[in-house]
């Protein structure tokens, strides 16, 4: 298996405060990786080290290592690094531009100015999201105008136009409704031929359905998160091999 993210000894701190403690394990290449846990266990904290968006929120301090293909990415910079890493937030967050210019931003803000090779990408990206048939009449309408579902996946459209190798969703369907989950879900399915997938999410059935593998992850005592089991996803769910792996995902957890 070709490991793709591999964490050791991570630890992360908001001032004094310790959010993680002593993270290690290895996240593969080309699979969808589910991160589950109780609220304020330190998912999206960690998520967000991946491409160092904490790195905009000052008195943090981290130390260990996350390498992506053998760097260590706490040492590279940000903007290079997000160019690789790509995210999608909880609640879809399109620019107030039209269709096209919200998948056409990150090539410009790259230097790629001819407009048939833009037309090239928009297109790409919006058909590998899956909403291409939805939008290719309307591309000058803005991003603003459609539906919640819609906005997420022109947000993972965005995302795939600088050309990532992972991409990060931070609980990309919890504000959608069931229909709209499931799409955003088979989408997953589609673009793990391509990228690497880490997703957090607090649904136990979406994880159950959409990953390879699953970590969870819970707090100590003094509120560190800490990881507490990390495995292929059925094997997790069906076979845990801590208990408290099993509250957890039985719902006697807490």
């Amino acid at each position: 298996m070709n490991i793709q993210i591999s964490v050791k000894n991570f630890n992360f701190y908001y001032g004094k405060f310790q959010a993680l403690r002593d993270i290690n394990f290895n996240i593969p290449k080309r699979y969808i990786t589910a991160i589950i846990g109780p609220s304020g266990c330190g998912k999206s904290t960690f998520l967000r080290s991946f491409n160092r968006m904490n790195d905009l929120i000052s008195s943090v301090t981290m130390s260990g290592e996350i390498n992506v293909d053998g760097e260590n990415i706490l040492t590279l910079d940000p903007v290079t690094l997000r160019k690789k890493i790509g995210m999608v937030f909880q609640r879809p967050n399109p620019f107030p531009k039209s269709i096209y210019e919200n998948v056409a931003f990150g090539p410009r803000a790259h230097g790629l100015k001819r407009k048939d090779h833009l037309d090239e990408i928009v297109e790409k990206c919006l058909k590998d999201s899956y909403l291409w048939d939805e939008v290719k009449d309307n591309l000058h309408s803005s991003g603003l105008s459609l539906s919640s579902g819609q906005q997420q996946r022109l947000c993972i459209a965005r995302a795939l136009a600088v050309e990532p190798e992972i991409i990060l969703m931070d609980e990309p369907a919890s504000a959608l409704d069931p229909i709209a989950t499931l799409k955003i879900e088979e989408l997953m399915q589609d673009l793990k031929q391509k990228y690497t997938i880490v997703i957090v999410t607090h649904n136990m059935q979406q994880a159950a359905r959409a990953s390879d593998y699953t970590a969870f992850f819970n707090m100590l005592p003094d509120r560190a998160g800490y990881l507490v089991e990390h495995a292929e996803t059925q094997n997790l769910f069906t076979n845990p091999k801590e208990k408290l792996t099993e509250d957890y995902i039985s719902g006697r957890f807490g």
